[in-house]
C-alpha cells in the first residue's frame, strides 16, 4: 500500500506480527528511518523519549523508567489515584437525578489527568489547569498521529474558539518545564517520575537534556492518560449497552462494601479488567507501524529497507479465527474464560503493543481501569442516549466520535 513517504505493508497474523515487534535485532524500528544531521536536528528540537529508542539505549532508559511502573510503586501510588478519582467522580453528582445528558468522553479527562499528574508528578492541576492540558495534549497527539497518517492534521490557525496547535502545544512545553525547573530549583524526595528522569543518565552518562526530559514526560501524559481516556470511554460506551454484564460487575464491586478499592482488591477484581480488555478489542486502531531498518522478508515476502511494516488492531481484534463467529460482539467473557484465552495466539490481543516497545505502563493501566470501574459504578448509574451507537474516531488513541452521551443516576 503506497503511502505520501513510505510504502505501507500491512501483516496481521500474529505469527507475523511476532517478527517484527518482537524482533531484538534492530531489522525494525519504532521512530522514522531518519538519520545524521536530520536525526540531530530532530533529536535537540522534541527530545528523544522512550519510544523512539532502540538497542542498548532503549534498554538502559527502561531499566530507568520501569521501578515507576512495578507493582511495588503502584501500591505506594494507589492512594493517590483512588483520592483523586473519587474526588472527581464524586462532582457527578452535581448532574445525577437531573436528567441532563453529559458526554462521557469529555468528563473522563477531569477525573484522569489531574489523578495521573498527582501520583507520577506530585503535581496538582486545578480546574483550568485540566481543562488547559487536556486541549494541549489532544492537539499534540493528533499532530503525532497525523504523521503517521493515522489522523488528520489539527488546526494550525488562530480561530477563535477552536482548539490550535501552535498555541496549545506551546502552552504545554511551558507548563512542563516550569514544573520542571521548579522542581530543579526546589528539589524534593518524592519517589515520582519527574525526579526520577532528572535523575537518569543518557548514553554519555550525563543527565538527560531539559528537552529529553520534557519529551519522556508528555510521552507519558499522553501514553498515561489520554490512552486510558480512549479505552475507559470505549469501555462504557460498550458496556452500557449490555445490562447483562454491567450487572455481572456491579455484584463484583459489592465486595468492596462501598470502600475504596486498594491494590489488594484487584484480584477480585477480574470481571472489572475483562470488561476493560474487551473495550480496548473492540475500540482497535489503524495501524501499530514499525519502520523495515534493512532489506528483509516477512511470511516469505520481501520487505525494502524504510518500508512500513504494520498490523491493524481493528483487523487482528476482531479475526474470526481468534474471536469466533460473534467477533463484533461486545463479550468480556472473551477474556474472563481463561480457556478462550489459551486457545488464541498471544498476539491476536495487542492493545499494550510486544516486544522491546511493550508499554511500561501496562500494570498501571490495568489498575486505573479497575479503580475506575469499581468507583463509578459504586455510585452511579449511566444510562446512554436511545438509540446511540459508538463509532470510531482515529487518532493516536482511538476515540468515540463525537463522544459518550449519557445521563447519570445515583445507584
Amino acid at each position: 500500500m503506497p503511502l505520501p513517504i513510505h510504502p505501507l505493508v500491512l501483516a496481521n497474523h500474529p505469527d507475523l506480527v511476532s517478527e517484527f515487534m518482537e524482533n531484538t535485532e534492530l531489522k525494525y524500528s519504532m521512530s522514522a528511518p531518519i538519520q545524521g544531521k536530520r536525526l540531530q536536528k530532530a533529536v535537540a528540537s522534541v527530545g528523544c523519549p522512550v519510544q523512539v529508542l532502540e538497542g542498548q539505549a532503549l534498554r538502559d532508559r527502561r531499566k530507568r523508567l520501569m521501578p515507576m511502573f512495578g507493582k511495588r510503586h503502584l501500591s505506594v501510588v494507589s492512594d493517590k489515584f483512588v483520592e483523586v478519582f473519587t474526588d472527581r467522580i464524586d462532582r457527578w453528582l452535581l448532574v445525577a437525578d437531573t436528567g441532563k445528558e453529559v458526554n462521557l468522553q469529555a468528563e473522563l479527562p477531569k477525573v484522569v489527568l489531574p489523578a495521573f499528574m498527582y501520583a507520577m508528578f506530585s503535581t496538582r492541576l486545578s480546574d483550568d489547569e485540566v481543562l488547559h492540558a487536556d486541549t494541549a495534549t489532544r492537539s499534540v497527539m493528533r499532530a503525532i498521529a497525523s504523521g503517521l497518517f493515522l489522523a488528520s492534521p489539527p488546526n494550525i490557525f488562530p480561530l477563535r474558539g477552536r482548539e490550535n496547535l501552535p498555541v496549545s502545544g506551546l502552552r504545554l512545553m511551558r507548563t512542563i518545564r516550569q514544573m520542571i525547573r521548579d522542581r530543579r530549583a526546589n528539589p524534593t524526595d518524592d519517589a515520582d517520575l519527574l525526579n526520577i528522569l532528572l535523575a537518569a543518565r543518557g548514553d554519555s552518562s550525563r543527565p538527560l537534556t531539559e528537552i529529553d526530559v520534557y519529551s519522556e514526560i508528555m510521552s507519558a501524559i499522553g501514553g498515561g492518560y489520554e490512552t486510558i481516556v480512549a479505552s475507559m470511554s470505549w469501555t462504557l460506551a460498550l458496556l452500557l449497552q449490555h445490562p447483562e454484564h454491567l450487572d455481572r460487575l456491579y455484584d463484583e464491586i459489592s465486595i468492596l462494601h462501598g470502600n475504596a478499592p486498594t491494590p489488594d482488591d484487584l484480584p477480585r477484581l477480574p470481571w472489572a479488567r475483562a470488561c476493560f480488555d474487551e473495550g480496548q478489542r473492540l475500540q482497535g486502531a489503524p495501524i501499530n507501524p514499525r519502520y523495515a531498518m534493512e532489506d528483509t522478508e516477512l511470511g516469505g515476502y520481501p520487505i525494502p529497507k524504510y518500508t512500513l511494516v504494520a498490523s491493524s488492531l481493528y483487523v487482528v481484534h476482531r479475526d474470526p479465527r481468534w474471536w469466533g463467529e460473534n467477533a463484533e460482539t461486545y463479550d468480556p467473557m472473551q477474556f474472563f474464560d481463561q480457556d478462550r484465552v489459551n486457545a488464541r495466539p498471544r498476539l491476536a490481543f495487542q492493545a499494550f503493543g510486544a516486544g522491546p516497545h511493550h508499554c511500561m505502563g501496562t500494570g498501571m493501566a490495568y489498575m486505573m481501569a479497575q479503580y475506575l470501574l469499581a468507583i463509578i459504578f459504586q455510585r452511579y448509574r449511566l444510562h446512554l442516549r436511545p438509540g446511540w451507537q459508538p463509532q470510531q474516531f482515529f487518532s493516536l488513541s482511538t476515540l468515540v466520535k463525537g463522544g459518550v452521551p449519557a445521563t447519570i443516576t445515583k445507584a
